[in-house]
């Protein structure tokens, strides 16, 4: 009981105080999810504490990813009019992203002439965590590597969006939700809420269809990756 605690209440506390940094001086840099992660290992290193004490503290934390990602369902069924509207356009992109996403593992991948294990662990990057932990399991990747990977992946999303929209001029609800949900998964989609209703409501679509196919196409997609590896 005493682990549940200091656990849960460091790790809520530590969030929200980088929460109101990052509110207060507007930093990217400063987002709270990336910045809790670091500073619970620096906390971890200096202290000596065994991670699987830790862990084991914030299961009622890690418990709540599920129910938190199916919250998001609320702003897409506010605008499943709009989002039937625009269905073909929506799966279209979405498909063009699994593919890309899987390409650019190809290519990294023989880059870094990886181990088998490796390409199961990185495959569901750019899913939601609940799902990449199971899709990583069910192929013999390290889940727990995978969802440092998939924070990676979504922070570094949504702090490389924001210019790109600006670069490229993009300023389309329907592109700016899709860009987010698909690449960035939840963590995206919770940016994509800063944009607006619309915004939030194509992400969430991008998180849940892609995880979808992701689920249906990764162990194809690790058969052809091991094989070109």
């Amino acid at each position: 009981m005493n682990d549940i605690l200091w656990t849960v209440g460091l790790t809520i506390g530590v969030y929200i105080g980088f929460y109101y940094l990052q509110d207060r001086f507007k930093l990217s840099l400063l987002n709270p999810l990336l910045c809790t992660s670091v500073f619970i290992i620096i906390f971890l290193c200096v202290t000596q504490i065994d991670y699987e004490v830790y862990r084991e503290g914030t299961k009622l934390i890690s418990f709540f990813i599920g129910p938190a990602t199916v919250s998001l369902a609320l702003p897409l069924y506010e605008k499943l009019p709009i989002l039937k509207k625009y269905w073909k356009t929506i799966l279209s992109v979405l498909l063009i992203g699994v593919v890309v996403h899987a390409l650019t593992m190809a290519g990294i991948f023989l880059i870094l002439d990886t181990t088998e294990q490796m390409i199961a662990t990185l495959i569901p990057k750019s899913v939601t965590t609940p799902i990449a932990m199971a899709i990583a399991q069910s192929l013999g990747g390290i889940e727990y590597l995978t969802v440092v990977v998939v924070v990676l992946t979504g922070v570094l999303g949504i702090l490389i969006a924001p210019p790109i929209f600006k670069l490229f001029g993009i300023t389309n609800p329907i592109a700016i939700g899709l860009s987010l949900g698909t690449s960035a998964h939840a963590v995206g989609t919770t940016k994509a809420i800063e944009y607006g209703d619309l915004e939030a409501s194509v992400a969430t679509v991008s998180l849940i269809i892609t995880g979808l196919l992701t689920v249906i196409a990764a162990p194809l997609i690790y058969e052809l990756l091991t094989m070109i590896v």
